[in-house]
């Protein structure tokens, strides 16, 4: 397999490395003198095993042109939505991360983990019920800051207003760092021709 894509590599394709794959890659020899990533658990053994590989643990995908790697999972979405983007434009990745149902487009330096607890806010208060309710949703793509607002019946000026006073940010911001996938309504309107497999 590691002669097999290096030969590919030799031969001008895009090599790709998802997660933990950049230790396929870097066994072939071809991350020596690059920039690359993976998952943030396993970058300082990918930069003990292999040191002329620049590893930047804290980064979602490193696009170094031939040669893509990621961080986790959701990293490797978002490396494969960027590809497609690259390949094939922008109406093309936004289709696809709209039948995956997550974000159309992370860029690559965003950082892989950042340990963001949930402020506390005193039980009862409508900002509380409203963290809850967001956080029981976070896949639900409808999701946004008017559900979350009518949840706790309140005007979406007032609730905004709660919100920062409670957290520190908007309600927009604080679910955007904490992972939703955001709403589709401000995606293209244009439904893509088939979602999934068959």
């Amino acid at each position: 397999m590691l002669a097999a894509l290096a030969a590919a590599y030799d031969d001008g394709a895009t090599v790709v490395g998802l997660c933990l794959g950049a230790f396929v890659l870097a066994g072939a020899g071809l991350l020596d003198g690059r920039r690359v990533t993976t998952h943030w658990r396993f970058a300082s053994q990918l930069a003990a095993d292999h040191p002329l590989a620049t590893v930047d643990p804290d980064v979602l995908y490193v696009d170094e042109g031939d040669i893509v790697t990621s961080a986790g999972s959701a990293a490797g979405i978002d490396a494969c939505l960027h590809l497609l983007r690259r390949a094939r434009g922008s109406d093309a990745a936004n289709a696809v991360a709209r039948c995956l149902v997550v974000a159309p487009h992370r860029t690559g330096g965003q950082s892989q983990y950042i340990e963001r607890p949930v402020p506390p806010v005193a039980e009862g208060s409508p900002v509380a019920a409203a963290i809850v309710f967001a956080l029981d949703r976070l896949g639900d793509a409808e999701l946004d800051v008017h559900e979350m607002a009518d949840h706790v019946y309140l005007s979406r000026r007032t609730f905004d207003r709660r919100f920062r006073a409670h957290t520190g940010s908007s309600p927009l911001q604080w679910l955007l760092r904490t992972g939703s996938p955001r709403s589709p309504r401000s995606w293209p309107r244009r439904r893509p021709a088939s979602c999934g497999s068959g």
